[in-house]
């Protein structure tokens, strides 16, 4: 790309040793319906360029949307005086040339190409088949989509120069069951490359509805020792501690539960937890990262023995190891950090009804509330809304109680990993069962 490469050779003839230029372009539509009707549609087309000046180990970073040549020399000049201002950083690298770009299927316009109108009536469908699930549902909190466009662009003065584009498309819908005064909500978030992916609206809305319908009337249960079955939404809480203990500048900090464990056992030999931003059609899928990295299947806990943790190039040269792909932006105007992509839980060979049915006294825990599985200590700590189980039978909803254990008592005692994995998100689980946990109303 011309700019791109006119950026790289004024920020060389003002100085810099390295220089690195990320640009993107979006184009997306949001719409909202509610109660039948249309709430909101915008488009837009955001985007812009970012610019790593690197000079005599001194790093700067700049970004923006005015890509005219006065905006470009202004911005470069600013970097290289920053540049001279900033602490000499030992760390500070930018890739080589990757010359091998895997095709990883998520780019798919053909959804993006469809009238608008038709979309619209897609989602009043979804509305009104939520609305009609059942006689407890008593409001619809509206369907919202979300599609977008996105080219990326990264280069740098070390001869990278790699793009791709991708699609991305959300379904979003949350509706209300309510009796006796009492409400609960249910809500579903699907994220797939191609449209198609997404499951039937029927699918849908019976997976969103019914976790509503089955909460309603809940109260709270003795205190003491239980079986917990969480579901796969429930799981995420234990999952997204774990993204954050394995991710490798606070493995470095020791400000992870897992600092020192490398190598070591530390969880159920069932647990195995892989992040893979090479998975085909993946929603977090990339043929490289956001440092021009190629991206792979990542092995972090293996038989309950943590096998590695996620590194940026910058954290990677600080652990004297290799950069694992992790690097992120949030947007073009955020520098790299660490980040998962695909981040899930392998699936286990169990049946969640063989769980269910062998269970003596749990619950199944539909939604939680609060951090779950603290990345820091390893506790576990959340509210919970769920299921009581006797004797393998439902008894009756749970609400309002509490859901605490030691990392012990959670990692070290999966009872069972089911076989119902799905990614429709970054992280990703299957159903899971913990032998105790206390729960308290």
């Amino acid at each position: 790309m011309e700019l791109i490469k006119r950026i790289l050779d004024k920020c060389v003839s003002v100085g810099a040793e390295q220089a690195e230029v990320y640009n993107i372009s979006q184009k997306a539509l949001n719409l909202t319906v509610r109660d039948g009707r249309v709430e909101a549609i915008t488009k837009s087309a955001p985007g812009g360029a970012a610019i790593r000046f690197i000079s005599a180990g001194k790093s700067a970073f700049a970004h923006t949307t005015d890509i005219s040549d006065q905006a470009i020399d202004e911005l470069i000049s600013r970097l290289s005086k920053l540049a001279e201002k900033t602490i000499g950083d030992k760390s500070a690298d930018m890739t080589d040339p990757l010359t091998d770009i895997s095709d990883l299927d998520i780019y798919n316009p053909s959804y993006a190409d469809v009238p608008t109108d038709r979309k619209i009536e897609y989602l009043k469908n979804l509305d009104q088949l939520a609305a009609h699930y059942d006689p407890l549902i008593k409001q619809s909190n509206g369907v919202e989509y979300n599609e977008t466009i996105t080219t990326l662009n990264l280069a740098n003065t070390n001869g990278l120069d790699v793009s791709y584009d991708s699609t991305l498309y959300k379904i979003w819908l949350c509706i209300t069951a309510a009796k006796n005064d009492e409400m609960f909500p249910g809500e579903g978030e699907y994220y797939v490359r191609h449209f198609d992916d997404l499951p039937n609206p029927e699918d849908i809305v019976d997976q969103t509805a019914s976790t509503a319908i089955q909460l309603v009337g809940g109260t709270t249960v003795e205190s003491g020792d239980y079986e917990i079955i969480f579901t796969p939404e429930g799981a995420r809480s234990i999952l997204y501690g774990l993204a954050y203990a394995l991710n490798g500048e606070d493995f470095l900090k020791g400000s992870s539960f897992l600092a020192g464990k490398l190598g070591k056992k530390f969880a159920d030999s069932i647990l195995n937890v892989y992040d893979d931003a090479s998975m085909l059609r993946g929603v977090a899928s990339r043929p490289f990262d956001d440092e021009g990295i190629a991206s792979k299947k990542l092995t972090l806990i293996e038989n309950g023995t943590l096998k590695g943790v996620m590194y940026d190039m910058k954290t990677a040269a600080k652990a004297d190891a290799l950069s694992t792909a992790s690097a992120y932006r949030k947007d073009y105007f955020s520098y790299p950090e660490i980040s998962y992509s695909n981040l899930y839980i392998a699936p286990g060979k169990d049946k969640v009804e063989d769980v269910i049915a062998s269970c003596k006294k749990g619950i199944i825990v539909k939604t939680t509330q609060g951090w779950g599985l603290n990345s820091v200590t390893g506790q576990y700590s959340a509210g919970i809304n769920g299921i009581l189980v006797r004797n393998g039978q439902r008894i009756k909803p749970v609400a309002n109680v509490t859901l605490a254990a030691g990392p012990d008592d959670v990692l070290k005692g999966i009872g069972a990993i089911c076989d119902d994995l799905t990614f429709f998100r970054r992280l990703n689980s299957s159903s899971i069962m913990i032998k105790k946990m206390k729960v308290g109303a």
